[in-house]
């Protein structure tokens, strides 16, 4: 019986903090998580080439963070509200404050809105646990495979390899494609089949847009991560003081 109390107590957190976030619609994608389910950490940047001369690359990671990018009044062009990877860049995001899971049906559980003027090529995973300690990847699949190309992508976790239910996400990697010339075609591969530039490196120019543009990403399946155990026990302390001054007046 005097065990009951803080577990309830404990219980009833969570359901606060989980009912606390207001559920949002970014883009026509529903995010019942609201403003918790995007991403909230950059794990690791490592930009690739291409990026053009003395332009400025859009390289801000952070810019993919968040759901400000998404507000009705923000522009996403010249290296505002999207991070560009470059050509064979790599970029891993984190969820600090929820966990993406499986929804236990064939629903979108992550959506990841990507773009290019070039309908960038792009391979993405899913981690669970943490880079520090090992992290186990799976790798997200599209309707071409494992190869994706920009734009706003919804994954069903569900039916990768390897997912099951109860497995929580903190983790998301993306690799950029880099784009090579086809000397037997003239043409480029892992592109839209623009012709190869007249470069050492065979590529057209792309100025500080090199590379697929991360814009953001969102679990439409989350759990909220659990509450620190310093703020836990605030709360369950001024819990049990609420609870015991009852038990005085009542006495």
């Amino acid at each position: 019986m005097t065990h009951a109390v803080p577990a309830a107590l404990l219980g009833a957190a969570l359901v606060l903090a989980a009912e606390g976030a207001a559920a949002s619609t970014v883009y026509g994608i529903d995010f019942p998580g609201g403003d918790m389910s995007f991403a909230d950490r950059v794990l690791r940047f490592s930009p690739g080439f291409g990026f053009g001369g003395d332009v400025a690359p859009c390289n801000d990671a952070s810019l993919a963070l968040g759901v400000a990018w998404a507000a009705p009044d923000r522009y996403l062009g010249e290296c505002s509200g999207y991070v560009s990877l470059g050509e064979g860049g790599e970029l891993v995001l984190g969820f600090a404050d929820n966990f993406l899971v499986p929804s236990g049906d064939d629903a979108p559980d992550l959506q990841i809105f990507a773009g290019g003027d070039h309908d960038e090529h792009f391979m993405a995973w899913i981690g669970a646990g943490t880079e520090e300690s090992g992290a186990s990847w799976h790798q997200l699949t599209g309707p071409a495979g494992p190869v994706l190309f920009g734009g706003s992508l919804g994954f069903d976790i569900d039916s990768l390899a390897g997912v099951a239910p109860g497995m929580r996400f903190s983790l998301v990697a993306i690799y950029d494609m880099p784009r090579y010339c086809n000397r037997e075609t003239g043409r480029m591969v892992y592109s839209v089949g623009e012709a190869c530039g007249t470069d050492n490196q065979n590529l057209p120019y792309d100025g500080p847009w090199a590379g697929v543009d991360i814009y953001g990403l969102g679990a439409i399946s989350t759990v909220p991560a659990p509450v620190p155990l310093p703020a836990t026990g605030l709360m369950l302390a001024a819990a049990l003081g609420g609870l015991a001054a009852l038990r005085r007046r009542n006495g």
